[in-house]
């Protein structure tokens, strides 16, 4: 665990692994950094791996509201420069593939892969848009089950498993301006056919059982994207790693080199 200086806020870093190339992993909306505890010990095979909190998650909480998705995309090579990273393997799930994907738009050259997982690469503005109108008007204990039952399985829901109450309390924790900010940032997501000259090696992950998110976007998505692979991982839900998390690091150690 440590800190990271950033340009206008400080984050939260976890970092597992003493040496091999250096991944670097972005959570999803409403979670943090350790969302990827479950996969961390098995990335970190060969592999220097870190995770750091988002802008409004976690120990980034107090940070300035994103305007935008190329905001946070910032905050990564920020992250890559404090690490003193030249390149990294990015993962990115759901939020953190729409922050991956525009700053692999913007600068392809600080990646040296780029694992894309229950995400999209286009907006759904109408929805995203009533997630944040919703929060200003309900409050954020009302958006706690119905982030819930869109992200796990009824079977995970219902026997209260580790990560449905790992993601229930991040829901809850979360101030209810960052959740609508980081819901209209991701709004202006539109990175289709953007990475047609993207050249380092891609996967996209697409879960089976995720009720938010499309597997024919995310294969499209990857045919896409030169030499990109994509894999659909049964019974997988959206928060990936909450659930079926020896499924996640079998297709992420599958795909990520190690020294």
């Amino acid at each position: 665990m440590g800190v990271l200086t950033l340009d206008d806020h400080r984050t939260g870093l976890l970092s597992r692994g003493a040496s091999g190339p250096p991944v670097v992993l972005l959570h999803s909306l409403g979670s943090d950094k350790r969302m990827w505890e479950p996969v961390l010990d098995r990335l970190a095979s060969g592999r220097r791996v870190f995770a750091y909190d988002l802008r409004g998650h976690g120990e980034a909480a107090a940070a300035p509201h994103p305007q935008r998705l190329t905001d946070l995309a910032r905050d990564l090579f920020g992250v890559l420069d404090a690490l003193q990273l030249e390149t990294a393997h990015i993962v990115g799930l759901s939020y953190g593939g729409g922050i991956a994907q525009t700053a692999a738009v913007e600068a392809p050259e600080r990646f040296a892969s780029l694992a894309l997982l229950a995400t999209t690469d286009r907006p759904f503005p109408e929805v995203f848009e009533q997630r944040a109108a919703a929060v200003e008007t309900g409050g954020m204990e009302a958006q706690v089950e119905e982030s819930i039952a869109r992200w796990f399985t009824p079977e995970a829901v219902a026997a209260e498993a580790a990560g449905v109450r790992f993601a229930r309390e991040g829901v809850r924790a979360m101030d209810p301006a960052a959740w609508a900010a980081a819901w209209r940032a991701m709004k202006q997501l539109d990175v289709r056919g953007k990475l047609g000259a993207f050249t380092a090696p891609a996967l996209v992950v697409a879960g089976g059982a995720d009720l938010a998110g499309s597997a024919d976007v995310l294969r499209q998505l990857a045919d896409g994207i030169p030499g990109g692979q994509f894999v659909e991982l049964p019974g997988v839900p959206h928060l990936q790693t909450l659930e079926r998390p020896e499924l996640v690091a079998d297709a992420l150690d599958g795909f990520l080199p190690r020294g």
